[in-house]
Protein backbone atom coordinates (compact mmCIF):
# COMPACT_ATOMS: atom_id res chain seq x y z
CA UNK A 1 0.00 0.00 0.00
CA UNK A 2 1.00 3.74 -0.78
CA UNK A 3 0.60 6.79 0.67
CA UNK A 4 -1.46 8.07 -2.29
CA UNK A 5 -3.99 4.94 -1.32
CA UNK A 6 -3.76 6.67 2.43
CA UNK A 7 -4.89 10.08 0.92
CA UNK A 8 -7.50 9.17 -0.74
CA UNK A 9 -8.75 6.64 2.09
CA UNK A 10 -8.84 9.94 4.11
CA UNK A 11 -10.66 12.04 1.41
CA UNK A 12 -13.39 10.11 0.78
CA UNK A 13 -14.36 8.67 4.11
CA UNK A 14 -13.74 12.45 5.48
CA UNK A 15 -16.45 13.55 2.67
CA UNK A 16 -18.72 10.72 3.70
CA UNK A 17 -18.70 11.65 7.42
CA UNK A 18 -19.15 15.09 6.92
CA UNK A 19 -21.72 14.85 4.31
CA UNK A 20 -23.88 12.77 5.76
CA UNK A 21 -23.82 15.06 8.88
CA UNK A 22 -24.61 17.83 7.47
CA UNK A 23 -27.26 16.37 5.61
CA UNK A 24 -28.64 15.10 9.00
CA UNK A 25 -28.39 18.37 10.41
CA UNK A 26 -30.31 19.63 8.07
CA UNK A 27 -32.93 16.85 7.96
CA UNK A 28 -33.74 17.67 11.37
CA UNK A 29 -32.85 21.29 11.54
CA UNK A 30 -36.15 23.60 12.75
CA UNK A 31 -38.78 24.26 9.81
CA UNK A 32 -37.88 26.76 7.70
CA UNK A 33 -39.46 30.14 6.53
CA UNK A 34 -41.22 28.68 3.61
CA UNK A 35 -41.37 30.75 0.26
CA UNK A 36 -44.74 29.68 -0.76
CA UNK A 37 -44.05 30.52 -4.06
CA UNK A 38 -45.89 28.94 -7.14
CA UNK A 39 -45.94 26.70 -9.09
CA UNK A 40 -45.75 23.38 -7.11
CA UNK A 41 -44.25 20.69 -8.84
CA UNK A 42 -46.12 18.34 -7.04
CA UNK A 43 -49.63 20.30 -7.11
CA UNK A 44 -51.52 17.78 -9.45
CA UNK A 45 -53.24 19.18 -12.56
CA UNK A 46 -52.02 22.64 -11.57
CA UNK A 47 -48.70 23.14 -11.62
CA UNK A 48 -48.58 24.31 -15.52
CA UNK A 49 -50.68 27.33 -14.19
CA UNK A 50 -49.30 27.80 -10.96
CA UNK A 51 -51.84 27.07 -9.14
CA UNK A 52 -52.68 25.42 -6.21
CA UNK A 53 -54.76 23.02 -3.88
CA UNK A 54 -55.91 26.46 -2.04
CA UNK A 55 -58.09 26.83 -4.79
CA UNK A 56 -60.95 23.76 -4.07
CA UNK A 57 -63.82 24.73 -2.60
CA UNK A 58 -63.24 23.32 0.91
CA UNK A 59 -60.28 21.94 -0.08
CA UNK A 60 -59.33 21.05 3.82
CA UNK A 61 -61.86 18.33 3.89
CA UNK A 62 -60.82 16.53 0.49
CA UNK A 63 -57.18 14.35 0.32
CA UNK A 64 -54.85 15.99 -1.49
CA UNK A 65 -53.72 14.67 -4.57
CA UNK A 66 -50.11 14.78 -5.66
CA UNK A 67 -47.95 14.49 -8.75
CA UNK A 68 -45.02 12.46 -7.75
CA UNK A 69 -44.53 11.89 -11.77
CA UNK A 70 -44.12 15.84 -11.93
CA UNK A 71 -41.81 16.07 -9.21
CA UNK A 72 -39.15 13.81 -10.47
CA UNK A 73 -38.90 15.18 -14.42
CA UNK A 74 -39.15 18.64 -12.58
CA UNK A 75 -35.99 17.37 -10.28
CA UNK A 76 -34.46 15.60 -13.22
CA UNK A 77 -34.55 18.23 -15.76
CA UNK A 78 -33.14 20.92 -13.22
CA UNK A 79 -29.93 18.02 -12.27
CA UNK A 80 -29.67 16.40 -15.85
CA UNK A 81 -29.76 19.87 -17.87
CA UNK A 82 -29.43 22.86 -15.44
CA UNK A 83 -33.07 24.31 -16.77
CA UNK A 84 -32.83 27.03 -13.97
CA UNK A 85 -29.21 27.79 -15.36
CA UNK A 86 -30.48 27.89 -19.05
CA UNK A 87 -34.24 29.84 -18.35
CA UNK A 88 -32.59 32.61 -16.49
CA UNK A 89 -28.79 33.04 -17.11
CA UNK A 90 -28.36 31.27 -20.54
CA UNK A 91 -24.73 32.98 -21.34
CA UNK A 92 -23.92 30.90 -18.21
CA UNK A 93 -25.14 27.80 -19.15
CA UNK A 94 -23.22 27.25 -21.70
CA UNK A 95 -20.26 26.77 -19.37
CA UNK A 96 -22.01 25.13 -16.64
CA UNK A 97 -23.31 22.48 -18.74
CA UNK A 98 -20.10 20.93 -19.99
CA UNK A 99 -18.79 21.53 -16.76
CA UNK A 100 -20.87 19.77 -14.28
CA UNK A 101 -21.94 17.21 -17.17
CA UNK A 102 -18.28 16.28 -17.03
CA UNK A 103 -18.21 15.53 -13.50
CA UNK A 104 -21.34 13.65 -13.69
CA UNK A 105 -19.49 11.37 -16.52
CA UNK A 106 -16.34 11.47 -14.16
CA UNK A 107 -18.75 9.89 -11.28
CA UNK A 108 -19.87 7.39 -13.74
CA UNK A 109 -16.59 6.17 -15.33
CA UNK A 110 -15.37 6.03 -11.66
CA UNK A 111 -18.33 3.76 -10.64
CA UNK A 112 -17.77 1.90 -13.63
CA UNK A 113 -14.33 1.41 -12.99
CA UNK A 114 -15.35 -0.28 -9.91
CA UNK A 115 -17.76 -2.38 -11.27
CA UNK A 116 -15.48 -3.77 -14.05
CA UNK A 117 -12.62 -4.61 -11.68
CA UNK A 118 -14.91 -6.39 -9.34
CA UNK A 119 -16.57 -8.23 -12.30
CA UNK A 120 -12.84 -8.80 -14.52
CA UNK A 121 -14.03 -7.03 -17.10
CA UNK A 122 -10.62 -5.02 -17.87
CA UNK A 123 -8.45 -6.86 -20.29
CA UNK A 124 -5.63 -4.23 -19.60
CA UNK A 125 -5.43 -6.02 -16.26
CA UNK A 126 -6.57 -9.30 -17.29
CA UNK A 127 -4.61 -10.53 -20.30
CA UNK A 128 -6.54 -13.59 -20.72
CA UNK A 129 -9.65 -11.42 -21.84
CA UNK A 130 -9.47 -11.33 -25.94
CA UNK A 131 -12.15 -8.42 -25.77
CA UNK A 132 -10.88 -4.71 -24.70
CA UNK A 133 -14.34 -3.24 -25.41
CA UNK A 134 -15.24 -2.33 -21.39
CA UNK A 135 -11.65 -0.44 -21.78
CA UNK A 136 -12.45 1.40 -24.71
CA UNK A 137 -15.87 2.70 -23.35
CA UNK A 138 -13.56 4.31 -20.25
CA UNK A 139 -11.41 5.43 -22.57
CA UNK A 140 -14.03 7.23 -24.62
CA UNK A 141 -15.66 8.28 -21.18
CA UNK A 142 -12.45 9.90 -19.88
CA UNK A 143 -11.62 11.81 -22.86
CA UNK A 144 -15.57 12.92 -23.03
CA UNK A 145 -15.31 13.94 -19.64
CA UNK A 146 -11.63 15.52 -20.31
CA UNK A 147 -12.75 17.57 -23.40
CA UNK A 148 -15.88 18.95 -21.66
CA UNK A 149 -14.65 19.81 -18.41
CA UNK A 150 -11.56 21.85 -20.06
CA UNK A 151 -13.97 23.93 -21.75
CA UNK A 152 -16.48 24.18 -19.45
CA UNK A 153 -13.79 25.56 -16.72
CA UNK A 154 -12.13 28.33 -18.86
CA UNK A 155 -15.66 29.20 -19.76
CA UNK A 156 -16.95 29.80 -16.48
CA UNK A 157 -13.24 31.31 -15.32
CA UNK A 158 -13.93 34.08 -18.30
CA UNK A 159 -17.18 34.64 -17.39
CA UNK A 160 -16.17 35.55 -13.10
CA UNK A 161 -13.58 37.42 -14.46
CA UNK A 162 -15.36 39.56 -17.25
CA UNK A 163 -18.90 39.26 -16.64
CA UNK A 164 -19.33 42.45 -14.19
CA UNK A 165 -22.47 41.01 -12.69
CA UNK A 166 -21.25 37.72 -11.67
CA UNK A 167 -17.88 39.36 -10.60
CA UNK A 168 -19.51 41.27 -7.61
CA UNK A 169 -21.06 38.44 -6.70
CA UNK A 170 -17.58 36.21 -6.74
CA UNK A 171 -15.10 35.85 -3.81
CA UNK A 172 -11.72 33.62 -4.32
CA UNK A 173 -13.07 30.74 -3.28
CA UNK A 174 -15.64 30.81 -6.32
CA UNK A 175 -12.41 30.75 -8.59
CA UNK A 176 -10.61 28.33 -6.78
CA UNK A 177 -13.30 25.85 -6.61
CA UNK A 178 -13.26 26.15 -10.44
CA UNK A 179 -9.84 25.86 -10.66
CA UNK A 180 -9.33 22.58 -8.53
CA UNK A 181 -12.10 20.86 -10.62
CA UNK A 182 -10.51 22.09 -13.81
CA UNK A 183 -7.12 20.53 -12.81
CA UNK A 184 -9.01 17.25 -12.28
CA UNK A 185 -9.68 17.50 -15.78
CA UNK A 186 -6.67 19.07 -17.49
CA UNK A 187 -4.74 16.64 -15.68
CA UNK A 188 -7.06 13.64 -16.86
CA UNK A 189 -6.72 15.29 -20.49
CA UNK A 190 -2.65 15.30 -20.03
CA UNK A 191 -2.79 11.41 -18.84
CA UNK A 192 -4.86 10.51 -21.89
CA UNK A 193 -2.26 11.86 -24.34
CA UNK A 194 0.58 10.94 -22.82
CA UNK A 195 0.19 7.55 -21.66
CA UNK A 196 -0.75 4.62 -24.32
CA UNK A 197 -1.85 2.87 -21.39
CA UNK A 198 -3.82 5.39 -19.60
CA UNK A 199 -6.87 3.09 -18.71
CA UNK A 200 -4.82 0.35 -17.50
CA UNK A 201 -3.19 2.92 -15.27
CA UNK A 202 -6.38 4.62 -14.01
CA UNK A 203 -7.53 1.10 -13.15
CA UNK A 204 -4.65 -0.01 -11.41
CA UNK A 205 -4.58 2.39 -9.14
CA UNK A 206 -8.19 1.15 -7.78
CA UNK A 207 -7.54 -2.06 -7.71
CA UNK A 208 -4.37 -1.31 -5.20
CA UNK A 209 -7.00 0.67 -3.45
CA UNK A 210 -9.86 -2.36 -3.04
CA UNK A 211 -7.04 -5.04 -2.68
CA UNK A 212 -4.54 -2.62 0.10
CA UNK A 213 -1.91 -3.31 -2.87
CA UNK A 214 0.85 -1.59 -5.33
CA UNK A 215 -0.95 0.79 -7.34
CA UNK A 216 1.41 -0.19 -10.13
CA UNK A 217 3.03 1.48 -13.02
CA UNK A 218 1.53 5.12 -12.27
CA UNK A 219 2.69 7.76 -14.09
CA UNK A 220 3.55 11.04 -12.35
CA UNK A 221 0.70 12.82 -13.81
CA UNK A 222 -1.45 9.78 -12.48
CA UNK A 223 -0.48 10.78 -8.82
CA UNK A 224 -1.34 14.21 -9.82
CA UNK A 225 -4.39 13.31 -10.60
CA UNK A 226 -5.60 11.52 -7.84
CA UNK A 227 -3.90 13.44 -5.14
CA UNK A 228 -6.06 16.07 -6.71
CA UNK A 229 -9.32 14.11 -6.37
CA UNK A 230 -8.16 12.85 -2.80
CA UNK A 231 -7.81 16.95 -2.23
CA UNK A 232 -11.47 17.83 -3.93
CA UNK A 233 -13.13 14.76 -1.68
CA UNK A 234 -11.61 16.27 1.67
CA UNK A 235 -12.31 19.96 0.88
CA UNK A 236 -16.02 19.65 -0.95
CA UNK A 237 -17.92 19.13 2.77
CA UNK A 238 -16.27 22.77 3.82
CA UNK A 239 -17.85 24.88 0.69
CA UNK A 240 -21.05 25.30 -1.16
CA UNK A 241 -20.41 22.85 -3.55
CA UNK A 242 -22.41 20.98 -1.19
CA UNK A 243 -25.43 21.98 -3.15
CA UNK A 244 -25.73 18.87 -4.69
CA UNK A 245 -27.53 17.63 -1.97
CA UNK A 246 -29.02 20.45 0.28
CA UNK A 247 -30.84 21.82 -3.28
CA UNK A 248 -32.56 18.81 -2.53
CA UNK A 249 -33.23 20.73 1.25
CA UNK A 250 -34.16 24.19 -0.37
CA UNK A 251 -36.49 22.15 -3.11
CA UNK A 252 -38.71 20.17 -1.36
CA UNK A 253 -38.46 22.22 2.63
CA UNK A 254 -38.65 25.94 1.15
CA UNK A 255 -39.95 26.16 -2.16
CA UNK A 256 -42.29 23.40 -2.37
CA UNK A 257 -43.13 22.96 0.90
CA UNK A 258 -46.73 23.53 1.48
CA UNK A 259 -48.29 21.26 4.15
CA UNK A 260 -51.18 22.66 5.73
CA UNK A 261 -50.64 23.73 9.70
CA UNK A 262 -53.57 21.40 10.34
CA UNK A 263 -54.86 20.37 14.49
CA UNK A 264 -52.46 17.64 15.71
CA UNK A 265 -50.54 17.35 12.42
CA UNK A 266 -46.12 17.11 12.85
CA UNK A 267 -45.82 20.85 11.05
CA UNK A 268 -47.92 22.28 14.01
CA UNK A 269 -46.67 20.31 16.53
CA UNK A 270 -42.82 21.28 15.29
CA UNK A 271 -44.04 25.15 14.70
CA UNK A 272 -45.50 25.35 18.26
CA UNK A 273 -41.84 24.47 19.72
CA UNK A 274 -40.26 26.63 17.46
CA UNK A 275 -42.73 29.77 19.18
CA UNK A 276 -40.81 28.96 22.20
CA UNK A 277 -37.28 29.62 21.07
CA UNK A 278 -35.52 32.71 22.01
CA UNK A 279 -35.18 35.24 19.70
CA UNK A 280 -31.57 37.49 19.37
CA UNK A 281 -32.41 39.26 16.31
CA UNK A 282 -31.06 42.91 16.56
CA UNK A 283 -33.89 44.82 14.79
CA UNK A 284 -35.29 47.56 16.76
CA UNK A 285 -39.17 46.92 15.58
CA UNK A 286 -39.03 43.41 16.96
CA UNK A 287 -37.69 44.36 20.37
CA UNK A 288 -36.21 41.09 21.30
CA UNK A 289 -33.52 40.66 23.98
CA UNK A 290 -32.45 37.14 23.95
CA UNK A 291 -34.88 36.15 26.29
CA UNK A 292 -38.42 36.62 24.92
CA UNK A 293 -39.61 34.17 23.06
CA UNK A 294 -41.33 34.05 19.32
CA UNK A 295 -45.13 33.38 21.40
CA UNK A 296 -44.19 36.60 23.48
CA UNK A 297 -43.02 38.95 21.05
CA UNK A 298 -45.53 37.95 18.78
CA UNK A 299 -48.53 38.18 21.18
CA UNK A 300 -47.31 41.74 22.44
CA UNK A 301 -48.05 44.92 20.75
CA UNK A 302 -45.42 46.57 18.06
CA UNK A 303 -43.01 48.58 19.57
CA UNK A 304 -43.22 52.72 19.05
CA UNK A 305 -40.69 54.35 17.93
CA UNK A 306 -40.40 56.14 21.32
CA UNK A 307 -39.57 52.42 22.78
CA UNK A 308 -36.89 52.06 20.05
CA UNK A 309 -35.30 55.72 20.92
CA UNK A 310 -36.09 55.16 24.80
Amino acid sequence: MEFIHFAFYFGLLLFLILVINKAYKIATSPVHLRWELYPVAHEKGKAKYGGSYLEDFEWWVKPRERDLLNEIWTMFQEIVFLKGVWEHNRPLWFGSFPFHYALYLYIVTTLLAWVGLIFDWSSSLNPALQSNLFDTLLNVLLWIVSILGIVGAIILLLKRIFDENLRLYSNPSHYFNILLIGSLYVTSFIWLTSSDNAIGEFLGFYRGVFTFSSVGNLPVIGYIHFYLLSFFLFYLPFTHMTHFFTKYFTYHKVRWDDEPNFPDSEIRKKLLEQLNFPVQWSAPHIAADGRKTWLVIASSPLPTKEDNNG
